[in-house]
């Protein structure tokens, strides 16, 4: 079989990322699978819904994918999730995620990695199977995430690094507004303080930049939120050039598009919106966002905030 085709979406959380993978999945050929890292523990062990508003397990597209990865293993779903949830709970550590990233370019024989490894790369060719698509979207953010699938053979594998200026994406997490589905109903989404949100956006920030230099250059994309929200159809055509695909995008106008139910496992609460989505710049934190929150987010980030500020939308060296 060919390999399958996959681009990896990374970036902070709160960064557009869901709505852009949305988009993505509404063209032919394509299909978005959300925050795929959080199949086994979030969709599986937790049962948290798919996009397409049943429990994961329930869901037909998984039902059928999950078939295809547990076809003469022994055990259940839920046995191999809690077997994979464990061994990724070591990959995310701080002690060990820059060894993890390095295994993209450099492999690695570590015994904690080799499972993710294995039933990722069954996954994706079940994906792929599942739907006839010629590319698969990962959302998973993490830059970790991305050198898992970077190091499979069978993988054809893109990075699309997306970043938010991190006094949105601070002054987003400390919003109380947003809900999550799960089996019993809905409850509110999680949110973050400010040096929380800082932490975080920094560290992956530097997980991309240590990732960047394991992938090949023609295999790498950079794209500023701020840039996308304003032009959103050139930003999308650039995508869909970088990794070779030719369908339609979703648009109806020049920024509103229309999207389908989808069957993401897991990400921001926007990947349930169907129908007529406008996409614009969202700079309330720059009216309602404090002076001086926003004087200190920029202080704890302004080596990485001004580099990528400097860099252009599309490839990048």
């Amino acid at each position: 079989m060919a390999p399958t085709k996959v681009l990896s979406i990374v970036g902070p959380g709160r960064s557009g990322t869901t709505v852009l993978a949305g988009i993505l999945g509404g063209v032919d050929g394509i299909v978005n699978v959300g925050e795929l890292r959080w199949l086994w523990r979030r969709g599986l062990l937790e049962r948290r819904t798919c996009g397409c508003g049943l429990p994961v397990e329930e869901c037909p597209f998984w039902s059928a994918v999950l078939a295809k990865v547990m076809a003469g293993r022994p055990g259940t779903a839920a046995d191999l999730a809690a077997e994979v949830a464990a061994a990724q709970g070591l990959l995310i550590s701080r002690w060990h995620r820059l060894r993890v990233i390095r295994s993209a370019a450099a492999g690695s024989d570590w015994p904690p990695l080799e499972p993710v490894r294995t039933v990722t790369a069954q996954l994706m060719r079940a994906i792929a199977e599942a739907t006839d698509a010629g590319v698969v979207v990962d959302s998973s953010k993490r830059a970790q995430d991305a050198a898992v699938l970077a190091g499979l053979d069978d993988v054809d594998h893109y990075v699309l690094h997306m970043v938010r200026d991190p006094r949105a994406v601070a002054f987003s997490w400390g919003r109380r507004d947003k809900s999550i589905r799960v089996a019993e109903g809905t409850r509110p989404m999680g949110t973050r303080g400010l040096l929380s949100s800082v932490t975080r956006w920094t560290e992956n920030g530097l997980g991309a930049s240590v990732l960047r230099r394991q992938v090949p250059a023609d295999r790498w994309m950079f794209l500023r939120y701020e840039d996308f929200a304003t032009e959103p159809r050139a930003a999308v055509a650039a995508i869909l050039a970088f990794v070779g695909a030719d369908g339609a995008p979703p648009f109806v106008e020049e920024s509103t598009v229309v999207l389908d139910v989808n069957h993401t496992v897991a990400g921001n609460p926007n990947r349930f919106r169907v129908g007529p989505v406008r996409i614009s710049p969202d700079d309330e934190w720059s009216r309602r966002m404090p002076r001086h929150r926003q004087l200190l987010v920029a202080a704890l980030t302004w080596p990485l905030l001004l580099r990528f500020r400097r860099r252009p939308t599309g490839r990048t060296a």
